[in-house]
C-alpha cells in the first residue's frame, strides 16, 4: 500500500517529463531551505514560541473539525483565514533579516558598493536622527573624493562598520570621544574623537558654536559631506564646500548620502 502511495505521488509529481521533474525538486528545495533559513533565525527566541503556538491552532483546527466541534473550526477557521498576512505582521522582522542575508538589492542588478553605501546611508541617517533627537551634539565628517586626514588632530582609530549603535554610542554627553569628530572614509568608521580645523570665515552666523566652526573650517578644506547635530537645538546641519543646509531630516540625510556617494 505505501509504495503503491509513493508510485503515484512520483508520478503526479513529474508526469514523466523530466523538464517538470527538475522544476519540481528545486521548488521543493527552495522551499525547505527558506523554511530552514527561518527556523534556524527563529531558534530560542520568543518568535519560536509563537510559531508553536500557531501549530496547536492548526492542531486544534483539525482535531475540531474531526470530532465535529463547530464553534472551534469557525474561531479558528477565521484565524488561519488570514493566516499569511498575520505571518507577516508577527515576523516581519524576521523576514526582513533573511531578506537582507540575501542581499536582494545586489541581486536585482546593483552592484556590492552601491548595496553598502545604501546600508550606511540608512545606518548613518538614523543615528544622527536619535542623536539630534536626544539633543547630543556630533560632527560626522563623510569623506568623498578628499581625504580628511592631513587636516586633523588626534582621534582613535577604529576602522568599524557604520552601526548607528557605535555613532550614538560614540557622542553620548559624558563619553571620551563624544567631544570630538567622527571620519567616515571608504564606508566605515576611520576616526573618532577627532580634532577639526576651525573656520575663520567672518561670515558665520555669529550664534554658531566651535562644533559648528569646526565644520565649516574641515569643510572648506576637503571634499567631504560634513553633518553637525547641534547640542542646544537638537538640529541636523549638512555642511559641503563651505556652505550649510540647515533643519536635515532623515530622508533628507540619506537623499544627501545616496546622491553624493553613487558620484564617487
Amino acid at each position: 500500500m505505501l509504495v503503491t502511495y509513493a508510485t503515484a505521488f512520483w508520478d503526479s509529481l513529474w508526469g514523466g517529463d523530466p523538464i517538470v521533474l527538475v522544476l519540481s525538486l528545486v521548488d521543493i528545495a527552495l522551499v525547505w531551505f527558506f523554511i530552514y533559513k527561518f527556523l534556524v533565525l527563529i531558534k530560542g527566541t520568543r518568535s519560536m514560541r509563537i510559531l508553536a503556538g500557531f501549530f496547536l491552532l492548526v492542531a486544534l483546527y483539525f482535531v475540531g473539525k474531526l470530532v465535529g466541534m463547530r464553534a472551534m473550526v469557525w474561531l479558528l477557521g477565521g484565524i488561519l483565514e488570514y493566516f499569511i498576512i498575520i505571518v507577516v505582521v508577527i515576523f516581519r522582522d524576521e523576514i526582513r533579516s533573511i531578506l537582507s542575508s540575501f542581499e536582494f538589492i545586489r541581486m536585482l542588478g546593483s552592484d556590492r558598493a552601491t548595496y553598502e553605501s545604501m546600508l550606511m546611508s540608512e545606518e548613518l541617517a538614523e543615528a544622527l536622527s536619535n542623536l539630534a533627537q536626544n539633543r547630543d551634539g556630533a560632527i560626522v565628517v563623510v569623506a568623498q573624493k578628499g581625504d580628511p586626514e592631513p587636516f586633523v588632530t588626534g582621534g582613535v582609530p577604529l576602522g568599524a562598520e557604520v552601526k548607528k549603535e557605535l555613532l550614538i554610542s560614540i557622542f553620548r554627553k559624558n563619553t571620551p570621544l563624544h567631544d570630538g569628530a567622527v571620519v567616515i572614509r571608504e564606508g566605515r568608521i576611520a576616526l573618532a574623537g577627532v580634532v577639526l580645523p576651525l573656520s575663520t570665515n567672518p561670515d558665520i552666523d555669529v550664534n554658531f558654536g566651535t562644533r559648528h566652526r569646526a565644520a565649516y573650517g574641515i569643510s572648506e578644506r576637503v571634499d567631504a559631506l560634513v553633518f553637525v547635530v547641534s547640542e542646544e537645538r537638537g538640529q541636523i546641519s549638512l555642511l559641503k564646500d563651505g556652505r550649510i543646509t540647515r533643519n536635515m531630516t532623515k530622508e533628507m540625510i540619506k537623499r544627501m548620502l545616496t546622491k553624493h556617494l553613487s558620484q564617487d
